[in-house]
Order: structure tokens, then C-alpha cells, then sequence
């Protein structure tokens, strides 16, 4: 089975009354063990996102699996999108 390298553009929701943080959830999910790389990055007007580049295995459900596993690190996640993607 081959692998796949996916970056993906992490957006988190803004709570109220504040903001969120931002490095705590990248650091929660550069805890997974298929990322490779996280780095938080400016948005617009104040926003910023956050970066992931991970590895995963070719296969029916895996990267939906994956997408699955960085919404569950922290309620704020939001939009999951793959900016690239390509094969190992």
C-alpha cells in the first residue's frame, strides 16, 4: 500500500468574547500520528489558520478517518480543506 503526503488548511471558529488558541490546538493536533508538520498562519483582519502536512495510507476511508480525528481534537475546529495532495 502506498502513502499519500496531504496539506491541509485548518480554520478554527471564533468563540465569544475572545479568541481562539491558536497554538494549543496545533499542538494538540501535531500530537497525531500521521502529521508531519504544523505551523499557524495568518487568515484576514486578525484570523489565522493552521497549517497540517500529514501522511497517510492509500485507501477507501482513510483520509476522511484523518479529517475525522482533527475535528475531534478540539470543539472550535471548523472547515477541514486539502490544499495539496500528492503520493509518496
Amino acid at each position: 500500500m502506498g502513502h499519500v503526503v496531504v496539506k491541509y488548511k485548518v480554520t478554527l471558529d471564533q468563540p465569544e468574547g475572545g479568541s481562539p488558541n491558536y497554538e494549543g490546538i496545533a499542538k494538540m493536533i501535531s500530537d497525531l500520528k500521521e502529521v508531519q508538520e504544523v505551523e499557524v498562519k495568518p487568515l484576514a483582519f486578525g484570523m489565522m489558520y493552521i497549517e497540517v502536512q500529514a501522511v497517510l495510507g492509500e485507501g477507501e476511508g482513510i483520509v476522511d478517518g484523518f479529517e475525522d480525528e482533527v475535528r475531534a481534537v478540539d470543539e472550535l475546529v471548523g472547515q477541514i480543506e486539502a490544499l495539496e495532495m500528492g503520493r509518496l
